[in-house]
């Protein structure tokens, strides 16, 4: 299996996004859409339509996000049970906390959007996080408020799933020694096949596809 294999299949498979409607976690299943592109289009698309501050912050903190006629709750705003069903992640509290804080700083957040800078949008939901909240969980909320304003990631942050993928990169010599050591990496420090990719869809890539990578 070589690296392109896995990166074309990523590019033509239809993805699939486990998810549960936002109020009702027991009411769960999958959505699917054709491929990677179109996930991105309809999720992040959404947060396109709010023309409300408030609101967007308010999806965008919770993981809030329209498909077809569902509200749905991004899969990663679940609560997780260890095997004792004893709950591990107070996500949803964690969550307002950190709505509260954004809301009380509002006139900091619009200086901030003005930068048109991702880096300090992530950097100025860091700051208002509570402890629980990872940097994936502030990347996805920097992610969904700066798609109304046009405003992405240029460079490919890592975290969880997606350090994974690099360090699986970097022990197959595919990326340079000590990379995953950084918390963001460029485009072009990584295998040229991804050079053409947005940040936003190689930090996915490299989350999704993880395990492949043992097989190179």
């Amino acid at each position: 299996m070589t690296f392109e294999y896995i990166l074309n299949t990523y590019k033509t498979e239809r993805y699939k996004l486990y998810s549960d409607i936002y109020g009702n976690d027991k009411v769960s299943g999958v959505i699917g859409f054709n491929n990677y592109l179109e996930y991105f289009k309809h999720y992040l698309g959404y947060y396109t339509t709010i023309n409300n501050d408030e609101e967007l912050i308010t999806h965008a903190v919770k993981g809030m996000f329209k498909y077809k006629l569902n509200m749905y709750l991004h899969p990663h705003h679940k609560n997780f049970n260890d095997r004792g069903g004893i709950e591990k992640i107070k996500r949803k509290n964690d969550d307002e906390a950190l709505l509260n804080n954004i809301l009380d700083r509002m006139d900091e957040f619009e200086q901030v959007i003005k930068t048109n800078d991702f880096a300090q949008l992530y950097e100025f939901i860091k700051t208002n996080k509570e402890a629980k909240l990872s940097g994936l969980d502030i990347y996805d909320i920097a992610l969904r408020i700066g798609s109304k304003y046009e405003i992405k990631p240029t460079e490919v942050f890592l975290h969880k799933g997606t350090l994974m993928g690099l360090k699986m990169l970097e022990n197959k010599g595919l990326v340079e020694e000590d990379l995953s050591l950084k918390k963001t990496v460029s485009i072009k420090q990584l295998p040229k096949a991804l050079w053409d990719m947005e940040a936003t869809h190689i930090e996915d890539f490299l989350n999704v596809k993880n395990r492949d990578f043992m097989g190179i």
